[in-house]
């Protein structure tokens, strides 16, 4: 292996690198997003979300129980398009993290 083009190699690393980052920053977003209209649009479940038994922070326990809604609960019965939309672009930015994964991976090895 030569290391004589090291700067290519090293964008070859960082470019996906950074792009999976932009896309969690773009999840969180997209989450943050979603908390604010779901607590709007449905603020008696969004109460029941916020229950907080253990004494942690209610920003936690509120993304915690509100992930275990989206995929299980009352929130994965809801047919809102904002719900849906959500649901679609978080599933989509998992397959492309995990495609950018997959291809570093293949570069590494036929390097």
């Amino acid at each position: 292996m030569s290391y004589t083009d090291g700067g290519l190699q090293c964008m070859d690393i960082f470019i996906p690198l950074g792009i999976i980052i932009l896309l969690v920053f773009i999840q969180i977003k997209l989450f943050r997003d979603m908390c604010k209209y779901l607590s709007a649009a449905y603020s008696e479940e969004w109460e029941k979300l916020s229950e907080n038994a253990m004494g942690a922070s209610k920003r936690s326990v509120t993304n915690a129980n509100l992930s275990a809604s989206l995929e299980t609960g009352f929130f994965s019965t809801v047919t809102d398009v904002e719900v849906v939309r959500f649901l679609k672009a978080r599933k989509l930015i998992m397959y492309i993290m995990g495609a950018m994964v997959l291809l570093q991976l293949v570069m590494a090895y036929l390097h």
